[in-house]
């Protein structure tokens, strides 16, 4: 596909080269993606999707970026496969006529996490807004990563839904609220270090507990249901002319099989999956 213009705008450098290759053989498939990658589920389905292929040994690769360049990496070829999470910028692709949505394929959740001390004492509050208020009127140390994620984007507009907007540039005040730069990784280990709260997502904290690298943050909000403002569906696009390999590891992930590996992921590390299947809506809480 030649390159196009769009109106999704790139944040930071799109990268176009493997992460991790799973398999042997040449790369049939290429799947862009954040964190379902980075969590090791991305592996546990393309090996078990080759585990079932005959003929020529052949391998998946995985190219990481967040959900928006993700895209653009489609759009530019990078990838063969975007798995994303935000539905207005798929919205966008689907419109300029470059990208077919084939809808949820598995679902990740929010979580507003922090110290088990909870310093702001937000532990009984019933939603997430107040939670945030409450963290802002007594200016306890938030983490927000400032990378142009899928996260940073959930996490403004929580705090846009309650008229502050504590991650603009302004007097100096907000010295409660930290932008970072880390990795979805680093970011949990650090704000579990530093003792601050933060929003991130399910997956991307449980594997960080479950590698020993986080021992003193917990949740505090995290959705029930499938409508709840904090999930964090991931969903499938391909360019309109789809190389053959793309429409079978779609079908695969939405197939009962696909389904299973997703529902499972992390149970045996961790006692919980880090992710939901279709189905379900949403993961059991943690």
């Amino acid at each position: 596909m030649p390159d196009r213009s769009t109106a999704i705008i790139s944040h930071g450098t799109i990268d176009s080269k493997p992460t991790e290759v799973y398999g042997n053989g040449p790369i049939e498939l290429r799947i862009g993606n954040g964190s379902a990658g980075a969590t090791g589920l991305l592996k546990a389905l393309s090996e078990d999707y080759l585990s079932q292929r005959s003929g020529l040994a052949s391998s998946i690769s995985w190219v990481c970026n967040h959900s928006r360049n993700t895209q653009l990496a489609l759009l530019h070829d990078y990838v063969d496969i975007a798995l994303t999470y935000e539905r207005d910028q798929e919205a966008v692709a689907e419109c300029e006529g470059w990208a077919v949505n084939h809808g949820c394929v598995f679902h990740d959740h929010f979580c507003l996490a922090g110290p088990v001390a909870d310093p702001a004492d937000i532990s009984k509050a019933s939603v997430i807004g107040i939670a945030l208020q409450t963290i802002a009127e007594k200016r306890v140390l938030f983490h927000s990563r400032a990378d142009f994620s899928a996260t940073m984007w959930k996490e403004r507009s929580l705090w846009e839904g309650l008229k502050l907007r504590p991650f603009e540039e302004g007097d100096g005040k907000q010295d409660w609220y930290r932008r970072t730069q880390y990795t979805p990784a680093q970011a949990v280990i650090e704000a579990d270090k530093a003792g601050a709260y933060l929003l991130i997502d399910r997956s991307t904290l449980l594997r960080q507990a479950a590698d020993g690298k986080v021992h003193k943050t917990r949740v505090f909000c995290e959705p029930s249901r499938r409508d709840d403002v904090l999930m964090n569906s991931c969903y499938a696009l391909t360019r309109p002319d789809p190389p053959k390999a793309a429409v079978r590891f779609v079908e695969y992930l939405k197939s009962v099989r696909g389904q299973e590996i997703i529902a499972r992921f992390g149970v045996e590390e961790t006692g919980m999956p880090f992710f939901a299947r279709v189905e379900n809506g949403s993961a059991k809480r943690v």
